[in-house]
């Protein structure tokens, strides 16, 4: 079993353990966590290896800190795009900026990304792109409790189906699209997720 690294208890050592999985962080989104080496980490960190395996038991504890910090900034931003929104119009033009960011930069979603990196290899970093998942489920899921609240949808709605048809339809479109590079499978997917939460329209 792996041991896991102590968080630093002080403010220089905590400081510095965030530095280095900030720079590691920046490096996994421009070159994958396979692309991506200690001694990278180290060189953009300005840090050495006694500091690295001081605050990290190995690589994998690095890489699970990595993601966790990736995700995390991920659900900051989509709080960010989601917690004003209460009505179908406002959703359906928060997924057309999604699609239309995608497009712009079609790099695909970081969880999703992450996810399938170390689904087989590190699962305490699998672990955490659950966590990440769950979170922005969570966030659809307030989206249509505000509006079953509102009564623009019906109240036999599920808004935890529909929030994860929701997710499992933007993550697929976005897979299709990475593919084959063309993102007309994420607009599909989009058109056919609005369908499905109109049919539950009051």
């Amino acid at each position: 079993m792996r041991v896991m690294s102590s968080k630093p208890k002080t403010e220089r050592g905590r400081a510095s353990r965030e530095r280095i999985v900030e720079r590691a962080a920046e490096l996994v989104a421009e070159h994958g966590v396979q692309g991506t080496s200690l001694d990278d980490v180290l060189v953009a960190a300005g840090a050495s290896k006694s500091q690295l395996y001081h605050y990290f038991a190995d690589r994998d504890d690095l890489v699970e800190a990595v993601v966790a910090n990736r995700c995390e900034q991920a659900i900051v931003e989509l709080t960010q795009l989601l917690k004003s929104v209460s009505r179908l119009p406002e959703l359906e033009q928060m997924l057309a900026g999604y699609v239309a960011s995608y497009e712009q930069s079609p790099t695909g979603c970081p969880i999703g990304t992450l996810a399938s990196e170390v689904a087989d290899r590190n699962e305490g970093a699998r672990l955490q792109t659950v966590v990440g998942f769950a979170a922005w489920e969570r966030l659809f899921v307030d989206v249509f409790e505000r509006m079953r609240e509102s009564g623009e949808l019906r109240a036999e709605a599920s808004s935890e189906s529909l929030a994860t048809a929701l997710l499992a339809s933007l993550q697929g479109g976005i897979l299709l699209s990475q593919t084959r590079r063309d993102s007309h499978s994420l607009h599909v997917a989009v058109e056919a997720a609005v369908a499905h939460i109109r049919s539950f329209a009051s």
